[in-house]
Formats: C-alpha cells, sequence, structure tokens
C-alpha cells in the first residue's frame, strides 16, 4: 500500500526532478488615467480607456505600494488571481497562478511580451520575478491563443520590465528584513543621454526554509539565495523609430529536506538559472502604421541533487537545460477610420536537454501567423468586433487552428459590456512526450508518449463594468472553459510479480470551470480605497465525475487602503477568505482515490508606511509590515509561509 501510494507521491514531484503583501489596490479604469497604454489584449498599443478587449493593469505604483518583493506577492490577493504553493515532496517551484480555476500550465506568462521558460511542474514559477524589475503588469483573462499560440488557455499575464529614465538621472534602492531571516537588497538606476536611454537594476534576495510539521524533518517551504540582474536600453533614430533591447539574468540556490513514508531522509539542492536577452526595431510608418521585429534568445539551466542521508543508494543528480530561440514580426495598419488590422508571423526554436528525457534531447520548430481586425462599426454609442485566427505549425503534432472573437458595447458612458469567445490549445512538453524515469527505490516508471495530442479548449466570458456615480465602480464577468483531451499520467502496468509499477502520460481527461468573478471598488472619501471581490468557480473533472483538486466553490478578499497626502503616511490591510477545498487519496494503494475536503482558511496582511524628505535632494520611505497574521497553512495542503513581520526602508533620487 505504502508503495503505490509513495509512488503516486513521487510521480507528482517528477516534473521538478526533470527540470507580501498584496498590491494596493488598483484604482477604477478612470483613476489610473485614460492616457494608460495597453498591449496585451489585442497585441497593439492603445489607451485603456478604449481597448476592445478587456486588460487589467497593475501600475508600478501599486506594485511599490504593496510593499511585495516578487511577481506572486504582487498577484497575491488580486480579484479572481489565485496563487498556489507547491504541496508535493521534492518541489522546486515556490508560486504559480490560477486563473477561472485552470492551473498555471494553461496560463502564458510573458516578459515584454516574449514568453517565459522554465516551467517547472507545468508551471512557472512567478517568485522568478522581482518587483523591483517590473514597471506594469497587464492581465487578460479567458483563451488568448488566437493571439499568442499554445499555453494561453486560460488567460495571459505580461510582465512589463522597467522602463528607461526619461530625463536625466534617477536611482533608488531598498532594503528589507524580516522573519525567517529574509533579506531583500535592491538597487535600479536610470541614465538618458541625448538618444540613448537605459535603466538597470540588481538585487540580492535570500530566506530559510519553513517548517509546518515539526513531527519530522521534512521543510515545508524552501530557503533560497538568490541574485539577479536586469537591463532595458533604447534608442531612438528619429521620433518614428527606435530600437528597444531587454536583458536579464537569474542565479538561485534552493534547499530544503524531503522524507518519504519508508523513513528515508534526504537534502535536496536546486540550483537554478535564467538568462534572456531580446532586440528589435519598433517603426512607426507614416500616421497609419506600425512595424515591429523582434528577436528573442532565452536559456533556462535546472540543476537538481537529492542526496540521502547515511547512504548513497538512492542519491540522484539530473542537469536539464531548456533553450528557446524566437524571431516575430507584427505590422498594425489603420484601414478607412474603422478598421485597426494587426498581423505577424512568428517563428520558435525549443531545446530540452535532460537525463530525464529517454532521448536525452528534444527538438522542437514551431511557425505561426496570426492576424486580427478592430472594427469598429459605431462609435455613439461605442461598439467595437475583434475577430482574429491563429495558425500555428509544429513539428511534433502538425498545425493547429485557433480563432477568437471579441465584442465590446458602450450603451452609455458610464457602462461597458464585453463578450468574447475562442478556442485555445497547449501543445504537450518534452517531458510528456520523451520522459523516461525509473525510481528502483520507490518502484515505479514513467514513461513519455511521443503520440500525444495537443489539449483543447473552447472558453466564453460575459461581463461587463458600471460607474454608477464617482467613487464608485463595479464589475462583474461569467465565465466557461471546456478542456479536450487533458493530459495524465495513468498506470499502464500495476507491477504485478514484483515488478516496478508503470506510468505512461495519456490523453484520457475532459474538464470543465465555470463561474463569475465580481468585484467592487469604493473611493469614498479622498485618499481611501475600499474594495471587495468574489468568485465561484465551479470546476468539474468529467472523466472522473468529480470536482478538480484544489478549487475552493467560493472564494473572497478584500482591501483598504489609505494615504494621508500631508503627512505623506500610507496604511494597506488586505484579507482573504477560501472555501473548502477536495483533494484526493489512496491510502491503501488499491487504485481507489478517496475524497478529502480540507477545510477553509483565511489570510491577513498588512501594512504601514511614512515617507521622509532627505535634504530635497531625495524621498525616503520607512515601513513596516505582516503577512498572514491569522497563521494559516499547513504542511500537505497549504505550504505557505507561517506568520511573519518585516520592515525596512527605500530610497528614490
Amino acid at each position: 500500500m505504502r508503495r503505490r501510494l509513495l509512488a503516486a507521491a513521487c510521480l507528482l514531484a517528477l516534473p521538478a526532478l526533470a527540470e507580501g503583501p498584496a498590491p494596493a489596490p488598483t484604482p477604477e479604469p478612470q483613476a489610473q488615467g485614460e492616457e494608460e497604454i495597453v498591449v496585451t489584449g489585442t497585441r497593439t498599443e492603445q489607451r485603456l480607456a478604449d481597448t476592445p478587449v478587456a486588460t487589467e493593469v497593475i501600475t508600478r505604483s501599486e506594485i511599490e505600494s504593496s510593499g511585495a518583493e516578487d511577481l506572486a506577492g504582487v498577484l497575491e490577493e488580486h480579484p479572481g488571481i489565485e496563487i498556489s504553493r507547491s504541496s508535493f515532496t521534492g518541489s522546486n517551484f515556490g508560486a504559480s497562478i490560477r486563473i477561472q480555476g485552470l492551473d498555471a500550465q494553461y496560463v502564458l506568462v510573458l516578459v515584454n511580451g516574449e514568453r517565459a521558460t522554465g516551467r517547472t511542474g507545468g508551471a512557472i514559477d512567478l517568485t522568478r520575478f522581482r518587483a523591483e524589475d517590473i514597471e506594469k503588469i497587464e492581465i487578460v483573462r479567458g483563451s488568448s491563443s488566437a493571439l499568442y499560440g499554445s499555453d494561453a488557455l486560460g488567460g495571459v499575464v505580461n510582465v512589463i520590465t522597467r522602463r528607461p529614465a526619461k530625463s536625466g538621472v534617477a536611482a533608488e534602492g531598498h532594503a528589507t528584513y524580516g522573519t525567517l531571516g529574509a533579506l531583500n537588497a535592491s538597487a535600479t538606476g536610470g541614465l538618458e543621454l541625448g538618444a540613448w536611454s537605459g535603466q538597470v537594476s540588481a538585487g540580492w534576495h535570500r530566506a530559510d526554509s519553513f517548517d509546518l510539521e515539526p513531527a519530522d524533518v521534512a521543510t515545508s517551504g524552501s530557503g533560497f539565495n538568490e541574485l539577479n540582474a536586469a537591463g532595458r536600453f533604447e534608442y531612438r533614430r528619429g521620433p518614428s523609430m527606435k530600437v528597444v533591447g531587454h536583458l536579464d539574468y537569474l542565479y538561485r540556490d534552493t534547499v530544503g529536506v524531503d522524507a518519504t513514508p519508508t523513513g528515508g531522509v534526504f537534502d535536496r539542492l536546486n540550483r537554478t538559472e535564467t538568462f534572456s536577452v531580446s532586440l528589435g526595431p519598433e517603426i512607426e510608418i507614416g500616421e497609419l502604421a506600425r512595424l515591429r521585429v523582434t528577436g528573442h534568445y532565452s536559456l533556462f539551466r535546472d540543476q537538481f541533487l537529492l542526496d540521502q542521508r547515511g547512504s548513497d543508494a538512492l542519491d540522484q543528480y539530473s542537469d536539464t537545460r531548456e533553450q528557446l530561440a524566437q524571431l516575430g514580426a507584427q505590422y498594425s495598419r489603420t484601414l478607412i477610420d474603422r478598421h485597426l488590422l494587426t498581423t505577424g508571423v512568428e517563428a520558435m526554436f525549443e531545446r530540452l536537454g535532460s537525463d530525464r528525457l529517454e532521448t536525452g534531447v528534444g527538438l522542437r520548430f514551431r511557425g505561426a501567423a496570426y492576424v486580427q481586425d478592430e472594427w469598429t462599426p459605431l462609435r455613439e454609442p461605442l461598439l467595437a468586433v475583434v475577430p482574429g485566427v491563429r495558425v500555428d505549425g509544429d513539428t511534433q503534432f502538425g498545425a493547429h487552428f485557433t480563432p477568437k472573437v471579441s465584442v465590446r458595447f458602450d450603451p452609455v458612458d458610464l457602462l461597458a459590456l464585453r463578450a468574447s469567445y475562442g478556442w485555445g490549445f497547449r501543445a504537450p512538453s518534452f517531458r510528456e512526450l520523451y520522459l523516461y524515469f525509473e525510481n528502483p527505490g520507490v518502484g515505479y516508471v514513467v514513461a513519455g508518449n511521443p503520440a500525444l495530442r495537443p489539449e483543447t479548449s473552447r472558453s466564453a466570458n460575459l461581463g461587463g463594468e458600471v460607474r454608477p456615480f464617482p467613487g464608485l465602480w463595479l464589475s462583474a464577468n461569467l465565465f466557461r472553459n471546456d478542456l479536450d483531451d487533458l493530459i495524465q499520467a495513468e498506470t499502464a502496468d500495476p507491477g504485478g510479480g514484483g515488478g516496478p509499477i508503470l506510468f505512461q502520460y495519456v490523453n484520457v481527461a475532459s474538464a470543465h470551470t465555470q463561474g463569475v468573478e465580481a468585484t467592487a471598488r469604493l473611493h469614498p472619501v479622498r485618499g481611501l480605497t475600499l474594495e471587495a471581490g468574489y468568485a465561484l468557480t465551479d470546476a468539474v473533472d468529467e472523466s472522473r465525475s468529480r470536482p478538480l483538486a484544489g478549487r475552493a466553490l467560493h472564494r473572497g478578499s478584500f482591501l483598504v487602503h489609505y494615504r494621508h497626502e500631508p503627512w505623506d503616511l500610507e496604511g494597506l490591510a488586505r484579507g482573504s477568505i477560501s472555501g473548502r477545498r477536495p483533494f484526493y487519496t489512496d491510502d491503501d494503494g488499491d487504485g481507489v482515490e478517496a475524497r478529502v475536503d480540507v477545510p477553509s482558511f483565511a489570510t491577513v496582511d498588512v501594512r504601514f508606511a511614512k515617507g521622509l524628505s532627505v535634504f530635497g535632494i531625495g524621498a525616503l520611505t520607512v515601513f513596516v509590515q505582516g503577512e498572514n497574521l491569522l497563521d494559516a497553512g499547513d504542511a500537505l495542503f497549504l505550504p505557505i509561509p507561517p506568520r511573519s513581520f518585516s520592515g525596512g526602508v527605500t530610497f528614490k533620487y
């Protein structure tokens, strides 16, 4: 019985072997400024107030007010966004995202419009993206494969890095220290010299591991040491052309302790390195057209070491290197004043080298072409229709066709209604195609399947935003996502006669998620923002006729933010409550899983900050903050850091 249970647990951990506080409330759209420019929803620059595709923005000022140190902290408690922590032995990633009940493998994470590489367990670790590097974050919910291709079934999160200084010199320093030895130190600097401008940042971050189950020696959360650096540069040649470049590097050592039911104790070390660079021109052709060409390269390297205490029989080491090279061109042109036509082509080459793959190396090439028309048949009242389609060709699974249409209708100035319907897909990963891993100590083998088909989806969203009077903003969205051909590891050989259990990836599952997301935001007096969010998510595994694991039917959140400008004093409090969540366990090893309903939990975070002028040459902010004040969490189903406190300073010049 234990062998089967342990085999299932290790299977969940296998992808890893192969491979702060919440933000200040987002102001209502008009408070963000009608000149706020967004790009993610349509891949063209537009004012936030005018975009036909619903796009949420978290600005630089909101990131700073939040006190968050990374992308996970910025997005935590954002309405309709769920941040998940790993909950199985051997996992390396720290935090992943879930949108509309869809896990992280169905959410595409971009950096300046380019794919982020290095998925662990199907997820991009959001703690890799440091707050000092982020200018703003754009979020689009629902299938976006018509513009972005694979992995965008549930939505897109586009991280836009810090922009170069607009004039002169700018500098910033930041430092915090807190519970669990958490230390964060970073610095940024910007400079403009004629046609050249640039912004660079660097940081050092560390924290100790934590343990939510003192009865055993295993740690619940890993400790880490990390160095990161990034830069963004621009060269302008006249008013109609600029060349933009971006590069970043991260080095992280992650440590923890794992334990098996049979008494084995393992020291675990992950060394992760990521590097990416992009470069390309942006050209305005007259007043009606724009051309953008970008070349992008990224490298993700993960070294994993599992060292058994007192023995070397079950020691493991793997070295995984993932490379992505991409070249893309996009052309946008306004036609007869009511159509904005966007067309583009992409070519992408991927290479994965790992001793976990049966072939040792996985190679694939993808080519794609897309077209989208933003048609505005009416201006008063506003009616915008946005049809689009993309065709992807992949050397692994052939061609794939993904259309989408979005509609926006503003019957009156204070009300915007939106609807969208689109198809999406996720291509099988190299690990799902070619993995071969044997663990004789536990007694199982996992094999990939080169015959896998892409996972597909159909996604519908219907909602709107209304401002019934100044200071109050309401939004609601109904959603439905249907997924087919989901990839799961199934038992191919139960291991009778003392042989190992054989698992193989197959297309077997279908599922759907549906529900409603609602947000209310109120500014009753100057400087005070009150926000409440609610999400009802019905997520069902149709192949097994049961709820999808880990999703709460009900989830709510609130935010209270106050800034007293005369004293330069700021306070932030936020809370969330998640309903009961179902999980499934097989305690007796007979292949029949029993449902476990994990109790609801709540979290509360607070932050206080005071600004000071420093001899008229800069601004100093001193702050203290507390996270998870209710001390929620457990080692198995909610491995989040325990109650913690920290303080620090930020200086701007």
